[in-house]
């Protein structure tokens, strides 16, 4: 994955930005139990009322055991175009060539 570029304000990091349609139920499902819970259980990552953002380790051994096949994937192609985050917005944008569980 490429360097966090270095900027006055601080470092930049890549994100794939998806329809929140992308990420399956279940997943949406953890991250909302994630944010509940004050983080103790469910899917780590940032959310607020349109959507979530997931970290995207650097390695594909360090995604977690309980990822979905279907979010790793994702976290592949994110990694493949050297993004560090998934941002799943509800009206983000519907990338036909993938699968779309709303």
């Amino acid at each position: 994955m490429s360097e966090v570029l270095p900027t006055s304000a601080g470092p930049v990091c890549r994100h794939l930005d998806l329809s929140t349609g992308h990420l399956p139920v279940a997943e949406r499902d953890a991250c909302e139990l994630y944010l509940s819970s004050g983080g103790t259980a469910g899917r780590s990552c940032l959310g607020g009322p349109y959507g979530w953002m997931i970290y995207v380790p650097t390695e594909a051994e360090d995604v977690p055991q309980d990822v979905s096949p279907e979010l790793a994937a994702l976290m592949v192609q994110a990694r493949e175009q050297d993004c560090h985050y998934i941002h799943f917005d509800r009206d983000g944008p519907i990338d036909e060539t993938l699968p779309f569980y709303d």
